[in-house]
């Protein structure tokens, strides 16, 4: 099938352009307005693959878009994603035809690890198939983990009046951090001491994710890779008041370049064991 024919539009055409023709096409044809559904099928699809710059690549170099599905968040940014699950369910209507709603949009939310201890409000601008943008705010939950999204209801698409609005879906990613890791919701950090601290035994400082200081006691003895737990210093847990644990992970540095004379100290401590 060629897409541009469908739209009745040039390869070379605009964004805005592919938009207009679908619009005026979409109206024209909308099976709510008596219009032809296979038509209307056909244009949907035609403005699926052309709308989307992938699948618009894809096709113009003689591929199938339609094997390239789902959708990608350049860096995470916002972005605007109309996916069509299917002529009826994206344009307001069930598989007999029945009036349903607009289209659902999908946008990708980048938060910081510290976002998702405390919570995030943020604003995103979402656009809809005319071109038309506005600001939404969406709440994120503490505790929420990566790759969790959350579904705003009627603050989707509304360009068919009509219709009942679509929703909002927020897809959550979360940044890496540089001092802490997530299991579940407890956060894993390392931590280095020196040989001589492992061996008699220190204590060190350290600082949560919410910035408070912990004074830890390391055991004598302590061997490398030694896990050492403060119960209720992770993250938040998004269902319920609990929180998970700080784990510290203890790394031991071996000293390089000895001077003789400290390699000769180390040899007479040793002759004592």
């Amino acid at each position: 099938m060629d897409y541009y024919s469908v739209l009745g539009v040039s390869q070379n055409a605009s964004d805005q352009e592919i938009k207009r023709a679908y619009r005026k096409l979409a109206m024209q044809h909308h099976p709510d307005r008596g219009g032809n559904p296979q038509k209307f099928q056909d244009i949907s699809n035609a403005y699926d693959i052309l709308s989307d710059p992938q699948k618009r690549q894809i096709f113009d170099m003689g591929g199938d878009p339609n094997n390239n599905q789902g959708f990608n968040h350049n860096n995470f940014d916002f972005n605007f994603t109309d996916h069509m699950d299917g002529f009826f369910h994206d344009f307001g209507f069930g598989f007999n035809g029945r009036h349903q709603r607009n289209k659902t949009f999908n946008i990708v939310a980048p938060i910081t690890l510290e976002e998702v201890f405390y919570g995030k409000d943020l604003n995103a601008e979402i656009s809809d198939p005319e071109g038309n943008s506005r600001v939404v705010n969406v709440h994120i939950p503490k505790g929420i983990q990566d790759g969790q999204h959350i579904r705003f209801e009627n603050m989707g698409d509304h360009t068919f009046k009509d219709l009942k609005p679509g929703d909002l879906i927020v897809n959550v990613h979360v940044k890496p951090h540089p001092l802490f890791a997530r299991q579940g919701n407890d956060l894993i950090t390392e931590k280095k001491i020196n040989v001589f601290d492992a061996i008699l035994g220190t204590s060190i400082v350290v600082n949560t994710l919410d910035n408070k200081q912990l004074n830890i006691n390391i055991p004598a003895g302590v061997q490398p890779g030694t896990v050492l737990s403060c119960k209720g210093e992770g993250l938040p847990d998004i269902r319920h008041k609990v929180r998970g644990n700080l784990l510290i992970k203890i790394k031991i540095d071996i000293p390089k370049n000895l001077t003789q004379e400290q390699k000769d100290v180390l040899q007479n401590a040793r002759n004592l064991f």
